[in-house]
């Protein structure tokens, strides 16, 4: 998998403020999320990105990756996905970063080889939302 190249295609310091990081944060997470199982080397993929990026939340980067993910989790299971997505794409404001998103989340759906259904819709999606 191509993720190590990933992370250094999206610069964070453009991203300005937490709540536009943790945004970012979640659409990614929530693509890799999307197929119902994380692999190993995924999980490691956005725990590294995740250390990396700068943080000024009031709960630490494992608590909030945990929270998170179980967000993610439960948007697909009450298939309330679509929802989740727009609220948290609405979220980036900055256009470099819908821009950066947008490219970050078409290169981690095809990054494993494959793109699945699911990665389509979710592309799709963020797509109207994001580039509007």
């Amino acid at each position: 998998m191509k993720f190590d190249s990933l992370i250094q295609s999206i610069d964070m310091g453009h991203c300005q403020d937490q709540q536009q990081r943790e945004a970012l944060f979640d659409l990614v997470l929530f693509l890799i999320a999307a197929d119902g199982v994380i692999t190993e080397k995924e999980s490691e993929f956005i725990r590294n990105w995740l250390s990396t990026i700068e943080w000024s939340a009031s709960v630490t980067k494992e608590e909030y990756y945990s929270s998170a993910l179980l967000k993610c989790y439960a948007a697909i299971k009450t298939k309330t996905a679509d929802d989740y997505l727009t609220h948290r794409a609405k979220l980036l404001i900055d256009s470099d970063i819908k821009q950066q998103a947008m490219k970050l989340v078409r290169e981690v759906a095809v990054a494993d080889g494959e793109l699945d259904e699911v990665e389509q819709q979710v592309i799709n999606l963020l797509s109207e939302v994001l580039e509007k």
